[in-house]
C-alpha cells in the first residue's frame, strides 16, 4: 500500500465508536483526537468518510435513533394491554436500554439537550435536537389523541401536557441513569409515575 492511499474501513463500525465517544463525553467534551482514536482512522479519513466533527455528530444522531431511540414505541401499541400497562412497558423499555451495561449511562440525547444552553452546540445541531424533541412530543401526543378516541383517556385530558410530562420524565429517567441510579430505582419512579396517572386522567 503507498503512504497516500488511505485504509480502508468499515463506516458503520466506526459510526458505532464515535456515538460511544460523544454518548460519554457530549459533544463539547469531545475533540478530534478522541474520536480518531476510538474509530481506528486518521483525520484525512474521518474528514473523507463523514465531514467534520459536527457534521459526524450529526450523522450520529440518526444512527442513536435507529439503534437506541425507535424500537421503545412499539410497547405503545400492544393492543393486548391496557394503556397504563403499554406506557409503562414502554418506560421501562426506555430505563433498561438508559442503564444497560454494554452502553454508556443515560440518553444521547438528553445529554445533548442540556448542552443546547451555553452556546454549546453548533446551530444546526441545536436545530436537530430540538427538532427530535419536537417530533417525540408529536408522535406522543398523536398516540394520546389516538387513544382518546378509543376512550382509553377521558374526553378533558390536556394531551400535550401528558405527552410534555412523558418526555419529561424519560429526561429524569436519563439524568438519573447518569447519575448512577440502578434499573431498579428507575422501574420504581415509573410505578410511581404509573400510579399517579392512573389516579388523574385515566377512566
Amino acid at each position: 500500500m503507498s503512504s497516500g492511499r488511505q485504509r480502508s474501513f468499515c463506516k458503520k463500525a466506526a459510526l458505532e465508536k464515535a456515538m460511544i465517544v460523544f454518548w460519554c463525553n457530549g459533544y463539547s467534551g469531545t475533540s478530534l483526537a478522541d474520536l480518531t482514536e476510538a474509530m481506528g482512522i486518521n483525520k484525512s479519513s474521518l474528514y473523507a468518510a463523514f465531514g467534520n466533527k459536527e457534521a459526524l455528530f450529526n450523522q450520529v444522531l440518526d444512527f442513536y435513533l435507529e439503534l437506541h431511540g425507535s424500537s421503545h414505541s412499539r410497547h405503545l401499541f400492544e393492543q393486548q394491554h391496557t394503556l397504563q400497562e403499554r406506557l409503562k412497558n414502554y418506560l421501562s423499555s426506555i430505563a433498561r436500554m438508559l442503564t444497560d451495561a454494554n452502553l454508556p449511562k443515560g440518553c444521547l440525547i438528553c445529554s445533548s439537550t442540556s448542552e443546547l444552553a451555553g452556546s454549546c452546540l453548533p446551530e444546526k445541531s441545536s436545530q436537530i435536537i430540538a427538532m427530535i424533541n419536537r417530533k417525540t412530543v408529536d408522535f406522543l401526543t398523536e398516540f394520546l389523541k389516538n387513544e382518546q378516541k378509543e376512550q382509553h383517556l377521558t374526553a378533558d385530558c390536556d394531551i400535550n401536557k401528558i405527552a410534555n410530562y412523558l418526555l419529561t420524565l424519560q429526561f429524569g429517567l436519563a439524568v438519573s441513569a447518569r447519575n448512577g441510579s440502578e434499573l431498579a430505582e428507575l422501574l420504581a419512579v415509573i410505578d410511581r409515575a404509573i400510579e399517579c396517572f392512573n389516579n388523574t386522567v385515566s377512566l
